[in-house]
């Protein structure tokens, strides 16, 4: 099986009846990793010719052979090779947009063949390529699929959601995440599942980071006496916003014990957490948790991440009473 084993539900789904498959998909989710591969195996298998019980492509004949940028009923849009100092050169525009008619108009390399174009990252279409996608999907060709994936479903337009297919995935049950970090030899991983939203792909992918995640809680372990001095520019090698989602995370445990409702991410210092709780004020925690959000809104931008660092540290240090 080349899916994950918490994604076999979706795709048994998806093949249950064939004939009325839609000419249109958006796969959406956090999990860029995984919606990505589970659309990869899904061209594969449409494109296969001898697919096997279970729906997957064969890996033997011609068209399994063919790789993914070269199948010729296959269109992976990319953006444009213009380069413009003034314009994101990762912007999918207009110029794109008329690709895919273009691509959709040629006939299938099959005898009743699908064309099938894929978006990856589909965030990245701006509003006149969207439009012209649009025209495409209202009026689709025979025999042709468009898949669309993307992180968070309100960045594209409501007009291209409503004539696709939404498809999300589960998150694995935590029974389903240890035995994936066991068979993939990261047992000594599965104590930082719950940090990590129980996503064992996104811990693999971060696991370097992990050395780095333990200094910085064990300054806020510290909670008013945190040592400014020991904030530097190191912590800011895995980005600002990487930082502010631990920090968050970690004030969001300090608020459920104040609540007195339990823990979610950190089973492991969950001492250190009850006794900070008892000295933080509700109030303050409250503000601290908008005031993270207002950061973290602008922090991919060309802000001065070391002042906002340090801005995340001293109100943090504001939360408990002396």
């Amino acid at each position: 099986m080349n899916i994950y084993p918490w994604q076999k539900s979706s795709w048994n789904e998806l093949f249950l009846d064939e004939l009325r498959m839609p000419h249109a998909y958006i796969f959406y989710g956090t999990q860029t990793q995984e919606i990505n591969k589970f659309v990869d195996e899904l061209i594969k298998s449409i494109l296969c010719s001898q697919p096997s019980e279970e729906n997957f492509a064969c890996g033997k004949c011609q068209d399994c052979l063919w790789s993914k940028t070269n199948h010729p009923d296959l269109k992976i849009v990319e953006s444009s090779s213009d380069k413009d100092e003034n314009l994101n050169s990762d912007v999918l525009n207009v110029a794109n947009a008329r690709e895919v008619k273009k691509f959709l108009e040629l006939t299938s390399h099959q005898a009743n063949g699908k064309k099938i174009v894929a978006v990856y990252d589909a965030e990245r279409l701006n509003i006149a390529a969207s439009n012209a996608l649009l025209k495409t999907i209202e009026e689709p060709p025979n025999d042709c699929l468009i898949i669309f994936t993307v992180n968070d479903i309100a960045n594209l337009l409501p007009t291209i959601t409503s004539r696709c297919r939404l498809i999300t995935f589960p998150k694995p049950s935590i029974k389903n995440a240890k035995e994936f970090l066991s068979q993939t030899d990261n047992i000594d991983l599965i104590d930082n599942l719950q940090l990590y939203n129980n996503a064992p792909l996104q811990l693999i992918n971060e696991k370097e980071m992990l050395a780095d995640t333990n200094i910085i809680i064990n300054e806020l372990k510290k909670g008013n006496k945190i040592d400014l001095m020991k904030i530097n520019n190191i912590w800011l090698d895995n980005g600002l916003v990487w930082i502010i989602n631990l920090v968050q995370k970690w004030a969001y445990e300090l608020l459920l014990c104040k609540l007195s409702e339990g823990h979610n991410y950190f089973p492991n210092n969950i001492k250190a957490v009850q006794e900070l709780a008892l000295n933080a004020d509700l109030s303050k925690l409250l503000t601290y948790q908008i005031s993270l959000n207002t950061i973290k809104s602008y922090a991919k931008t060309t802000v001065n991440k070391e002042i906002n660092l340090g801005t995340v540290m001293i109100e943090y240090k504001k939360i408990f009473n002396n």
